[in-house]
C-alpha cells in the first residue's frame, strides 16, 4: 500500500496509521450454530425454550465478535512510504486498507497473489477499492470447469444488506439467494457463480446494498477436470455508460470482447480500435447488436497486431471486458481480464508489478481524446522514493506501450502514472511470463486513488414552515 505524497492535505497531527487487516468470513446464508438437537422428537417446552436462549446468545456473540476488528497486519504512519506485506492465511481472506485524516487523501492498494499448485495455477492482481453501494462485473461463466467466487466484503462498523443481479447470453437471470445478502460488519461474505448461475456461458453481475457499503471481487478459475487452466481477477467495470473504454488490448495474444446491456431496450454498439497511430474500426466488427438484459461476446481474432484500447459507442448504456488467454508453446496457459474504466482523474498506482524470473511489465497509456497528451511515469524505489522518471506524449485516440523496469534492489516494479490533462488518459498494467510449467498473464486497469470527496450542501433554514410569530 502506497499514499500519494503530494496531494493536498489538512493539518491532523493526531491522525491514526494507515492500518492493514483481515476481515472475518461470515457464516453461509442460512448456516446456524449447532443448537445440539435431542434425538428425542417430543422434547419439552422448556428444552425449546431453553436452545432458542441458547441459539440467540450464540447469534448475538457471533454478531459481536464480527463488530470488532481484528488486530492489523501492517501499519504505515507517514505519507510516500511504500509498504509490502507478505500475507499468510489459512483461508482465502479479504484485507481492509483504512486510512484517516491527513493520511487518508491519495491512498492506494494492490494485492498480488501468484499460485502454482496442482489443481490450481496463475497470476492475478487486483486493486482495493472502496466500500461503495454499487459495483459492476462482465466476465466469468457457471460452465463446467469455470468456477467464479464473488466476494462481498464489508470494512465498515455497520452491517450490510446486499441483491445481486445477473444476465447471460439469454436475459435476466432469477439466482436463488441472490437478495438481501447480510455482510456482517468487519466480516466477508462469498458467493459461487457457478451456484448462482449455473450452465451460464457468460455473466454479467451487478451488487448494490439496500443498507451499508461493501467492496467487492470476482474472481474466475479455469480447469480441464484436474488440470488448472489459469485464473484471474476481473476488474471492476465502470457503471454503465453510452461511450466506455477498455485498456489494455495487448499485441501479443487474441482477446474475447464481451458486453453487458443492463437494460430493456437492445443496443447498437459501434467499435473503434485505439491503436499506436491512433483511431481505427475493426474490419467485420464495427458495429454490434447487444440484446437488452443479455451478455455479447464478439471473438477478436487478428484485428490488431499492436497495443490498444477499445472504445464502445452505444446508443444505450453498457459496459464490458476483454477476456484473453497466454497460451504457450509447452505448459500450461493462464487468464486475464480487463475491463471498461474511466480516464484517469489523477496519478494513479501501480504497486506490484513483476520483474526478474522471465517477468516483463509494461504500461499501456491510452488517449481519449484528440489532441496529444504529457504522461509522467515514476518509478519507486522499495522506501516509495522516486529513482526514475520519464515523460511521454502519447497521440491524439492512440495507445503508447511503456516498458517498466524495477529500481535497483527494488522486490516489485511500482509506478505512479500521472496524466497532465484529467479525463485525456485510460491505462493498464500488463505482466506476463512463461517457465517450465506454462504460461502467466494479468491485466490490471489503473484507477486514481481518491483525493478529494464531496458532500452535500447543507442551507440553515426549511422552507414552507411558519413563522410562529404570524397568526
Amino acid at each position: 500500500m502506497f499514499t500519494l505524497p503530494d496531494v493536498p492535505t489538512v493539518e491532523d497531527e493526531e491522525a491514526a496509521p494507515i492500518t492493514a487487516r483481515e476481515l472475518q468470513i461470515a457464516e453461509e446464508p442460512g448456516e446456524s450454530p449447532d443448537s445440539g438437537e435431542s434425538e428425542d422428537e417430543e422434547a419439552t417446552e422448556d428444552e425449546e425454550q431453553t436452545e432458542d436462549e441458547e441459539q440467540t446468545e450464540d447469534e448475538e456473540q457471533a454478531e459481536d465478535e464480527s463488530d470488532e476488528p481484528v488486530e492489523p497486519v501492517t501499519t504505515v504512519e507517514e505519507r510516500g512510504i511504500l509498504d509490502i506485506t507478505r500475507v499468510e492465511s489459512e483461508e482465502p481472506a479479504s484485507v481492509a486498507v483504512e486510512g484517516d485524516g491527513a493520511l487518508a487523501p491519495g491512498l492506494a492498494a494492490e494485492q498480488s497473489l501468484l499460485i502454482d499448485e496442482t489443481d490450481l495455477r496463475g497470476l492475478s492482481t487486483s486493486t482495493c477499492g472502496p466500500a461503495s453501494r454499487e459495483h459492476w462485473f462482465v466476465g466469468g461463466s457457471g460452465e463446467v470447469g469455470k468456477r467464479g467466487r464473488l466476494v462481498l466484503s464489508n470494512p465498515t462498523s455497520v452491517g450490510a444488506v446486499v441483491d445481486v443481479e445477473l444476465w447471460d447470453d439469454v436475459g435476466p437471470l432469477e439466482a436463488p439467494a441472490s437478495q438481501g445478502i447480510a455482510v456482517p460488519a468487519n466480516s466477508q461474505q462469498v458467493l459461487l457463480l457457478d451456484a448462482l448461475a449455473p450452465e451460464a456461458e457468460r455473466v454479467g453481475v451487478r451488487v448494490s446494498t439496500t443498507q451499508g457499503r461493501v467492496a467487492a471481487a470476482l474472481e474466475v478459475r479455469e480447469s480441464d477436470e484436474t488440470t488448472p487452466l489459469g485464473m484471474s481477477y476481473i476488474p471492476p467495470a465502470q457503471e454503465p455508460q453510452e461511450q466506455v473504454v477498455i485498456p489494455g488490448v495487448s499485441d501479443q495474444r487474441d482477446g474475447v470482447l464481451q458486453v453487458l446491456n443492463p437494460g430493456e431496450t437492445d443496443a447498437i454498439v459501434s467499435l473503434r480500435m485505439l491503436g499506436p497511430n491512433g483511431a481505427f474500426a475493426p474490419v467485420d466488427h464495427e458495429v454490434m447488436t447487444v440484446p437488452s438484459g443479455s451478455v455479447s461476446e464478439v471473438p477478436l481474432e487478428d484485428i490488431s497486431n499492436d497495443p490498444a484500447a477499445i472504445e464502445l459507442d452505444s446508443d444505450e448504456p453498457i459496459t464490458a471486458s476483454l477476456r484473453t488467454v497466454e497460451e504457450p508453446d509447452d505448459g500450461l496457459p493462464d487468464l486475464a481480464f480487463t475491463s471498461a474504466t474511466p480516464p484517469l482523474d489523477g496519478p494513479a498506482t501501480a504497486l506490484l508489478g513483476r520483474s526478474g524470473s522471465g517477468f516483463t511489465t509494461r504500461l499501456y497509456l491510452s488517449s481519449v481524446v484528440e489532441t496529444s497528451t504529457r504522461v509522467m511515469v515514476q518509478t519507486l524505489n522499495e522506501d516509495g522514493e522516486v529513482a526514475d522518471e520519464q515523460e511521454y506524449d502519447v497521440p491524439g485516440e492512440a495507445t503508447l506501450p511503456v516498458e517498466l523496469e524495477a529500481a535497483e534492489d527494488a522486490t516489485f516494479t511500482t509506478a505512479v502514472v500521472d496524466p497532465g490533462q484529467q479525463g485525456a488518459i485510460v491505462a493498464a498494467r500488463e505482466m506476463v511470463a512463461t517457465d517450465d510449467d506454462g504460461a502467466y498473464v494479468d491485466l490490471m486497469p489503473l484507477v486514481a486513488p481518491v483525493v478529494e470527496v464531496g458532500v452535500p450542501r447543507v442551507v440553515n433554514e426549511l422552507t414552507g414552515v411558519l413563522d410562529p410569530t404570524e397568526e
